[in-house]
Formats: structure tokens, sequence, C-alpha cells
């Protein structure tokens, strides 16, 4: 009877070990790098001697080649396939090597698995390949696994070692779509297909990562080889390629109520921003503009994949705020500053054919402008230079850097400007092709539009004799006083039912001002045509008392002191009874 040998019961890996050819590893590693085309494999012919993953320091017998994987812009991965053989569309290569650090015997089902992408043209059949003849003079390759079952639209696949032979502890391991080839340049790298839906932001970071999550001896029947599990390691990394309003600080501007500005120059109150004396101290008021800057960025020359834009890409931007700033004020746009003086040019249409935007009470009012993309991430040169303040190890640093200026701007020299009143910008970059992912709506607070005084609001007084206003100032100078009038109409916008900026003179210092309620009707009707009420309200919509009369008006004093030195008190008179007397306030806060 022949004799067994009892070491043929003993499953093959053990044997490796029995035969002092294995090492005793704790780890798989993975080795992930991109070059120019036909990139070779490094060290491909070397035996990583490591139990472990050790330094990338350069693929060696003792070190690994360092991380370098490709770098994909986000907005691009709606449906896109990747092929490392070309990780920028046209000829660079991005090679994976995985490197068990124990033998691991044929037969031996391996898995491994994606995370953020699938398998994708490969034909359905990947290899994990070796150098044919180790360390010898050839360099010629052959499979030594290879994919079980469906590859392509998995992102998790199985690979059978090939029956007979044993891959040695160190082996680099390149995927393959192809099996044999005459040396590592012809080793065909593997494609994946990443599938993402969320809009894009600009903290937007997403990553692609292959492991070998289990090795099985003996056709998946035997026992985990720990050497051969590797955990996750990046192989894509995938980033939002544009910034829009990146950074930038609330422009907080105060409209000037006064007659005569900085430079001493008479001028319409209301007409013009307050602005410094000094020209080199104008960077977020001028004259006409209260001017918000901003910036963009594209980070396409730091990435491998980008979208490159066209006239079909575009900045969806609407303006909000929170009152009516004025018929002639608007929002424009520009690409280029001069600090000296804060000059802006290179204006920017809000959208092609459509110079300046103007302002919605609310999003859903406001005009949605299309800015060309292409105009707001290049940047203009015909004043200051710019450049990219970026550190060196933000992600934004070797980005293509463009400041914007949005400026809320008084288009008319005669135009009256309204005041206390915010404005919002809402914006979305919008592609013209449709499996590129949109970025996701936001919005900036980029303008606080004040006055250089205080507002008086008085809700009621009759145009009878006997009813005033009476303002007192506090200030240690003298402070003007204009005034804006409204009455009971159908329609308040229409025509002149509302007037503003009635100019009604001077408050002395430390000094008291009153004003009789028919005189100042009169000057609103010498100054601005003031058309009072009109008949006003139907009965039948709002009842008996619905008529409008035009005796009664609601006015707004604006008085250039600081506010909490200026209040007031309205007197209505009440024939056969007591005077009405009721505060009127700015939003003071008062001290003891």
């Amino acid at each position: 009877m022949k004799r067994i040998s009892k070491i043929a019961l003993i499953p093959a890996a053990i044997t490796a070990v029995l035969a002092g050819n294995a090492y005793a590893g704790t780890e798989a590693c993975f080795e992930v790098y991109k070059g120019a085309d036909a990139l070779a494999v490094s060290a491909f012919d070397t035996i990583y001697e490591g139990a472990s993953c050790g330094a990338r320091t350069g693929a060696s017998n003792t070190t690994l080649a360092a991380i370098d994987e490709t770098s994909i812009a986000y907005e691009l991965t709606g449906n896109l396939s990747i092929d490392f053989d070309a990780i920028d569309g046209v000829d660079t290569d991005q090679h994976i090597v995985y490197i068990p650090t124990t033998d691991i015997p044929g037969g031996t089902k391996l898995k491994v698995t994606l995370t953020g992408a699938m398998f994708d043209g490969n034909s359905n059949q990947i290899h994990l390949v070796k150098d044919a003849d180790g360390s010898g003079a050839n360099t010629n390759f052959e499979a030594v696994a290879s994919s079980d079952g469906a590859v392509d639209g998995q992102s998790t696949i199985t690979f059978l070692t090939k029956a007979g032979i044993t891959i040695g502890a160190g082996t680099r391991l390149a995927f393959s779509r192809i099996s044999t080839g005459a040396d590592s340049t012809a080793i065909d790298p593997v494609g994946i297909k990443i599938s993402n839906t969320d809009c894009t932001t600009d903290s937007t970071s997403k990553s692609v990562t292959i492991a070998a999550i289990e090795a099985i001896t003996d056709g998946g029947n035997g026992y985990n080889i720990i050497g051969a599990v590797a955990k996750a390691q990046k192989i894509a990394d995938i980033s939002s390629q544009f910034y829009s309003f990146n950074g930038g600080t609330t422009a907080a501007v105060d409209v000037n109520a006064e007659s005569s500005n900085s430079e001493n120059q008479a001028i319409v109150a209301r007409t013009e921003f307050v602005y410094d004396a000094d020209a080199t101290k104008r960077l977020v008021a001028t004259k006409t503009q209260a001017i918000y800057k901003t910036a963009f960025y594209n980070r396409g020359a730091t990435l491998d994949r980008k979208i490159t834009l066209t006239a079909n890409d575009h900045l969806e931007t609407q303006f909000v705020a929170d009152s009516e700033p004025g018929s002639t004020v608007k929002m424009g746009i520009y690409n280029s500053r001069q600090a000296s003086d804060g000059t802006l040019a290179d204006q920017v249409n809000v959208q092609t054919g459509t110079t300046f935007g103007s302002f919605g009470l609310t999003k859903a009012a406001a005009p949605v402008y299309n800015t060309e993309a292409l105009d707001v991430f290049t940047p203009a040169t015909s004043l200051d230079a710019e450049s990219n303040p970026a550190a060196a190890t933000s992600n934004l640093n070797g980005a293509a850097y463009n400041e914007l200026y949005y400026a809320v701007t008084n288009t008319s020299t005669s135009g009256v400007m309204n005041f206390n009143y915010n404005v919002n910008t809402f914006y979305t970059l919008d592609f013209g092709t449709t499996a590129y992912i949109d970025h996701c709506e936001a919005s900036k607070n980029t303008h606080d539009i004040g006055v250089n005084g205080a507002v008086l609001k008085v809700p009621y007084v009759v145009n009878a004799d006997g009813n005033f206003v009476r303002i007192t100032n506090e200030h240690d100078e003298s402070a003007e006083i204009t005034v804006d009038v409204f009455g009971e109409s159908a329609d308040g916008n229409d025509g002149t039912r509302k007037v503003t900026a009635v100019k009604l003179g001077t408050v002395a210092a430390k000094s008291s001002v009153v004003y009789f309620v028919p005189k100042l009707i009169e000057e609103a009707v010498s100054q601005k045509s003031y058309e009072g009420a009109d008949g006003g309200y139907a009965e039948s919509a709002l009842g008996s008392n619905a008529a409008s009369n035009e005796r009664r008006h609601t006015l707004t004093f604006t008085v250039t002191a600081p506010r909490d030195l200026v209040h007031g008190v309205s007197v209505q008179r009440v024939l056969g009874g007591s005077d009405r007397v009721m505060p009127v306030l700015d939003k003071n806060e008062w001290n003891q």
C-alpha cells in the first residue's frame, strides 16, 4: 500500500511557509501613481520585503512608491468614465499596483472593492500581472490572477489566482486589461465610472478608493490570508473645480443725506454715497457706488480632468433688496479696479445685452441674470494686476484667480436713493452640458446700505391746522432734514403719489424745529409735484370706512445727525378733545 505524505494534506499556503519561502506579512499594500504615456511599473521586478506597508519614499525592496492619484473636477462626475490609460483624457497613465506581503497559493479567491465608483470599460476582464522572470534580464509580464465573473458595472470583483502558481510575498502585481506583454510599458491600466448626483459646493470633496477585502484559499473554501488583505487606498481625488463668490466682506455704505459731499461740493441730498475725501480710501464707497469685492477661482490647472468653459456656461444671479433701493439704483459688475482711487473698469454685462441688474424685493420677484461664466472667471488686465493670495497649502494654490466687484450704483446724477436695506446676491454656476453637475444655489449678503443720519417715521399725520411734528437735534453740529411723503391711494408707486427727499432746511445744534403739516405738504407739492391721495380704495372691497382721505399722510424724516441724538414728537389736534402726542424715534440705544 502506497504511503500518502502527510505534508500533502496541508493547505498550500502553509506548505509554502514550511518550505521557508514566505514572509509573515500583516497586510497587503497598494502603490498608485501616474505619469506619461506608456508608463513603466516602478521596481516591477523587485520584491518588496516588508511585512507591512512602510515608508513611501520610492518603489524599492524596502520602500513603496509615493501615492500620486489622479485629480478630477467634481463637476465632471455626473456620469464620467475614467480610463487609467488616459486619466487626462489624452495620454497620461496611472498604475494601480497590488503587493501582498504573504505568499498567495494558486486557487485563491481575492476580492477587491471600489468605493465611489464602479469598474467600467474593461470588457469584463481584468488581470493581475507580474514581471515574468523576477529580477531576470527580461521585462515581459504575465497574468497570475484574473477576474472571475462580471467586472464592468460592479464595485466589487473577484480574482482567482492561477492554479499551480504561488504568488510570492512582495511581488508587485499591476492591474491590467491584457494578460501578457513585452514589458511593463505595454500594460493596459483599467477603467472606472464615477456617477455623483449631489450639486457642487466649494467644499465638495469625494474620492475613489480601492481595497482588497479578502483572500480566501482553496477556491474560497479555505482561510483568509491576512497578508493579502489591503485597506482602502485612494486612487482618484475629486473636488470642485470652480469657486464663486469666494471671500468678500459685506459693503456697508451710507447714502449721503446732506446737501454737500466730502469734497465740499454742493449736491442734491441722497444722490450720492458717503465716501472719503482721500481718493486712496475709496475701495468700498465712491460717489455713485457701494462696492463689494469677491473672488472667483478656476482650479482647472491643478486637475487632471477638468472642464473648459464655453459660452453656454453661466453664473445665474439674482439681486434681492429687502426694501426698494430707488428707481435709478442698479447692480453693476466690474472686472478690474485701480486701488489708488477706487476706479472700476471692464464692466461685465449681468447678461448678454444687459449692462446693469435690477433688484427684486423678494427672490421670487428678482430677475434671473445669466452672466457669462467666461467673463467672471477670466481676469481683466486694464487696471491693477491681480495675484492669487492662496497659501501654498491651500487647494486654491495654483488656480486661475479673478477678482470681481459688485457695485450698487446710482446710474443717474439726479436720482434720489433710498437707504436702510440689505442686498443678498443669489448665485449658482450652471453648465450648458447636461452631464456636468451644476453648483448648488448659494447667497451672500453683499451690501448693507444705510444713511448718515437718523430716520424718524411718522405713520400718521393730518393736513390740518394745529398738526405738527417737532424734531430735536442734541448733536453739537447742525443737521439737514429731508422728508419722504405718501398718502392713501390705489397705487403709491404711480406718478408722484410718493415723493422723496423734500428739503426742509436745517435744525441747529442743541435745538429743535417745528414743521406744521399743511406747510410741509405745500413744500412736497412745490418741490416734487406731490399728488397726495387719489380717491383710493373701493368701499365694496374694504367696507364703509375704506374711503381714502386726501388729508392723511405718512412721513419719513431723515436728519443728518447721529441717531441716538435725534428724536421727535408728532402732535395731532383733536377738536373738542385733548391733542394726541406721539414720540417719534429711530432705533435708538439710550444711555443714562
